[in-house]
């Protein structure tokens, strides 16, 4: 590996020494010494033209970061409070239940409640309405419940058809919110929609960072920006 394969894997490994790099915010001697250290590099020179060489690339507009940010711009957010999370073993039994449930009790709550199921290789996820609680877990036999947590939301990107075939779009917000420090729950991305669960400590933080990826201009355009309502921390 060359001295500039290895400085940027380096880079591409560290984030938050990525950014500043983008940033043009760091000392390149600083970090050719730092990266010759780590890496075991003999030319310091060789490290340090390689950090100039590929900040000038990281400075440049990535084709796929324009087509992500075009998408987000003409995408619409929404924000849902109240929702509760179930977990269950992932048994036969399960499933049955839960389908014969949704056909007795949903058409009644109207095309927007928030009923959501995942099947994972060990569990089952389901995500409702705190009020849905009461007629679900009955539902569920006590030995198959792994965890029920409350106090939650989701927060969704609803986007065009073309999202299915915009690589890079869940990994985009992602890391926005992994460099503002925010936990997310579930990530999911069903159809148009790519939607995040937090916990409510965590959600006006969550949104307030995932509004920045779309640009203030995009408000008053045609395609505009539904920003759903904040949920209140009482």
């Amino acid at each position: 590996m060359t001295a500039a394969d290895a400085t940027r894997a380096y880079v591409d490994d560290h984030p938050s020494i990525r950014e500043v790099l983008r940033e043009d915010l760091l000392n390149y001697t600083s970090l050719a010494r730092k990266l010759r250290g780590e890496l075991d590099l003999k030319n310091e020179e060789a490290v340090t033209i390689a950090c100039r060489r590929y900040q000038r690339e990281l400075a440049t507009e990535r084709p796929e970061l324009v087509a992500i940010r075009a998408l987000l711009a003409d995408s619409r957010l929404q924000v849902r409070s109240g929702v509760a999370l179930v977990r269950v073993r992932d048994e036969f039994e399960v499933a049955p239940r839960l389908l014969d449930l949704a056909r007795r009790t949903l058409p009644s709550h109207g095309p927007s409640q928030v009923f959501q199921v995942y099947q994972g290789t060990r569990a089952t996820t389901i995500l409702c309405p705190e009020s849905f609680l009461s007629t679900l877990l009955p539902e569920i036999p006590v030995r198959l419940r792994m965890g029920v947590e409350k106090g939650l939301a989701i927060i969704a990107f609803r986007s065009r058809p073309s999202v299915a075939e915009t690589p890079g779009v869940l990994a985009f917000m992602a890391e926005a919110l992994y460099q503002s420090g925010i936990n997310c729950l579930e990530t999911v991305s069903v159809h148009t929609d790519s939607m995040f669960l937090f916990r409510d400590r965590d959600v006006i933080r969550a949104y307030q960072v995932l509004s920045t990826l779309i640009p203030p201009e995009a408000a008053g355009t045609g395609a505009g920006v539904a920003r759903g309502t904040v949920p209140s921390r009482e």
